[in-house]
């Protein structure tokens, strides 16, 4: 839907591999091409040769993301749309599949219009929000 748009200039997707072992380069380029994800601005990250296994994992966990690997060497984790503003700013956080396509797009529209405001209370702390699950 955004690629439809004139944000479709503004707006970069980067997906994750979780999984460099089995998602290399040309793994990643026939899936974008299978589900029609516009090269333009669809970016697919994976470890390069050489490179540490977890070196992806590790950028997805810096954004919060926990990976459990079951016995056949299957890692299970949840799926995560993360909205990062221009600013590099973890903005909102899409969860699973089920949500509604337009409410992406509309919360993206309004950061690539930067009409956005700051609504005046400061984001928890970790330990406040880690305190508010167990009331």
């Amino acid at each position: 839907m955004v690629n439809q748009t004139p944000m479709k200039a503004m707006v970069e997707f980067i997906t994750i591999t979780t999984d460099p072992k089995r998602d290399n380069g040309q793994v990643l380029r026939d899936y974008g091409s299978a589900h029609g994800l516009d090269s333009v601005n669809w970016v697919f990250l994976t470890a390069a040769p050489g490179q540490p296994e977890n070196s992806t994992r590790k950028i997805a966990e810096a954004y919060g993301l926990k990976f459990t690997e079951t016995d056949e060497g299957m890692q299970m984790h949840g799926i995560v749309t993360h909205v990062i503003d221009q600013d590099g700013r973890l903005r909102a956080r899409f969860h699973g599949l089920q949500f509604e396509p337009v409410n992406l797009v509309v919360f993206v529209n309004a950061l690539t219009n930067r009409t956005q405001k700051p609504h005046g209370h400061p984001e928890p702390s970790l330990w406040k929000r880690l305190e508010g699950l167990f009331r």
